[in-house]
């Protein structure tokens, strides 16, 4: 299976948990490819299986919490229906980010599977997991 990994990340929390899913799925052994939404592989896009898109998430402590990068997020090529996996990276509240993160990536035409919050000082747990129940997600022919 090929899988493309894209991020975008501000302070790099983003981009070490996009290493650490592409390096879960090598492990599952899946053929990966790791980019940033800024500078997507074009040829490992068109190619996946699996795409998994992470992001932070952006807002006040309390309230108003959306994707961040979401300008960058928009001006991605358009996923043609390919199954993707979300993640996203979040300090103390993620809020209703997640679901706005896949209304926006459906509305790049991703057909998404789910995601997953990961906090930036424990990045690692549940990264195995979200992999893995992403892989087996994918339909059959894909």
């Amino acid at each position: 299976m090929r899988v493309a990994v894209l991020y975008e990340s501000l302070t790099g929390n983003t981009e070490r948990a996009a290493t650490m899913v592409a390096e879960a799925a090598a492990a599952a052994g899946a053929d990966v490819s790791l980019a940033s939404v800024a500078r997507p592989d074009l040829t490992a896009l068109a190619a996946a299986d699996l795409v998994v898109v992470g992001t932070w998430v952006d807002g006040l402590v309390v309230a108003g919490h959306r994707p961040g990068g979401a300008a960058r997020l928009h001006r991605l090529p358009v996923i043609d229906r390919k199954p993707v996996a979300l993640y996203m990276t979040y300090a103390i509240h993620a809020g209703r980010a997640l679901d706005k993160f896949g209304a926006l990536i459906e509305g790049r035409g991703g057909a998404v599977l789910g995601g997953r919050l990961l906090r930036r000082d424990r990045l690692a747990e549940g990264v195995d997991d979200f992999v893995l129940a992403a892989l087996d997600q994918v339909p059959a022919g894909h």
